[in-house]
């Protein structure tokens, strides 16, 4: 499994649990894989709050009454299923749901948030548990036939950043499915003040997946939500 990561610093290789070729180490606690250890990181308050009921009660009725009726199941669903492969990464995993619909051997859970990736080591155990950041993932080029980022993007400042990692760490021909909260109509608006977000249409997604170098690019508007499908040529 240590073929597949890579120091998040400077991009080297390990050597052995968790210590790269130039000496920088890491640590794996209770199951997760910590690259933030020394990093002083900030997640959302609200979902923090939130986390152990995020899976039962937040997500499922904030998607149906924000997603003009779609169902927090069924949006995982469909992202999880085309993703699917031999290697899979999702991108701010959270509890891991996607893990739920999608058919990996190698199964990662990305997230910032230990709370939440204790839930998803506990509910999907066979998915492995990665605290790191999303705009320098922790993982050696062209490893992934698939990556998810979902109803995460808008929350990041550095959007090219972490779309530039994901085309970096897919394969050729891998699959890309993203959720993002987008300039859909005045729940997203809505949204978007409540979580203290700059808001961005469609087309500025489309562009940013395009200058990346991603094809084959596909969008569903969900209510106030985007659904995007890509692929890396």
């Amino acid at each position: 499994m240590l073929d597949i990561f890579r120091c998040p610093i400077d991009g080297s290789p390990f050597k052995d649990k968790w210590v790269c070729e130039n000496g920088h180490s890491f640590l794996e606690i209770n199951g997760i894989i910590d690259f933030l250890s020394n990093e002083k990181t900030e997640n959302s308050d609200i979902l923090e709050k939130v986390a152990p009921l995020y899976e039962q009660l937040w997500a499922p009725i904030g998607l149906f009454l924000t997603s003009g009726g779609n169902t927090y199941s069924s949006i995982m669903k469909e992202a999880g299923e085309f993703i699917s492969g031999n290697i899979v990464i999702d991108v701010g995993t959270g509890t891991g749901k996607i893990f739920d619909y999608t058919k990996c051997e190698v199964c990662i859970g990305l997230d910032i948030s230990t709370k939440f990736l204790r839930i998803m080591k506990k509910k999907r155990a066979h998915v492995i548990a990665v605290r790191a950041n999303a705009n320098k993932l922790p993982l050696a080029n062209g490893i992934a036939d698939g990556v998810s980022a979902m109803f995460v993007i808008h929350m990041i400042p550095s959007k090219l950043a972490v779309l530039s990692e994901v085309f970096r760490v897919l394969k050729k021909d891998g699959k890309f499915v993203a959720v993002i909260l987008t300039k859909n109509n005045f729940v997203s608006e809505f949204l978007a003040r409540w979580w203290k977000l700059d808001l961005f249409s469609i087309d500025y997604y489309l562009k940013l997946l395009k200058e990346v170098g991603f094809e084959k690019i596909e969008y569903k508007k969900l209510g106030a939500w985007t659904l995007f499908k890509c692929a890396k040529p």
